[in-house]
């Protein structure tokens, strides 16, 4: 999906907007890899709304890296096709790793982890998201469900905490659970309404 393109449904379109919206805050400067990019319009977003001073987007589908190169390549952009597990990049080669709705498509998150930090800088933030408690009989190309504990637990290794958000779209599935659409931190009282979890940390030594 394309979300900059309005045959696509505006609150979909809007909620994986708003993610990149979110991350555009954190890249001004900075070296940044998009992992799992998909159609390129977050590149596109983190370059030119963030002001990054140079975006890679990596996807494992050819065909998405293609219409992102069609589509959405700017200035000091680059679009590759690479598995997250494997990424065809240097260590320390960027100061931001943004990945959003891919850590629950992988089947080894750990390695894929391993890359973030791999090709962090020291320092590197790492801004990730999953849906929180999407059941896998609904969501057939997930591979693993995470809540609150499930996600923090599985970033602590390698990452120091910096922030958790709820991400909700405002939309009518049960998934949102009736909240308005926004990002907002996440508390104790309000994680069972998370829709999606957003994750800001930092590349441990």
């Amino acid at each position: 999906m394309d979300a900059t393109v309005d045959i696509f449904d505006a609150k979909r379109r809007e909620f994986h907007l708003d993610r990149y919206r979110f991350a555009t805050q954190r890249v001004k400067g900075r070296r940044v890899l998009d992992c799992a990019c998909g159609t390129g319009y977050g590149v596109r977003l983190l370059r030119e709304v963030g002001d990054a001073a140079h975006v890679v987007g990596i996807d494992i589908e050819r065909n998405a890296i293609e219409y992102a190169q069609n589509n959405h390549q700017v200035g000091s952009t680059v679009f590759i096709c690479s598995s997250g597990e494997q990424l065809a990049l240097p260590d320390a080669c960027v100061d931001v790793v943004t990945s959003f709705e891919t850590i629950e498509h992988v089947p080894d998150d750990e390695a894929l982890l391993k890359e973030f930090h791999r090709v962090l800088s020291p320092n590197g933030i790492l801004i990730i998201s999953t849906p929180n408690q999407w059941p896998l009989r609904a969501t057939p190309y997930h591979v693993r469900e995470y809540n609150r504990e499930s996600f923090v637990g599985v970033l602590e290794p390698r990452f120091d905490w910096l922030a958790l958000f709820n991400q909700n779209s405002g939309s009518d599935s049960s998934h949102n659970h009736g909240q308005a659409r926004g990002i907002v931190a996440t508390t104790a009282e309000n994680e069972v309404l998370a829709e999606c979890f957003i994750a800001v940390c930092q590349r441990k030594p």
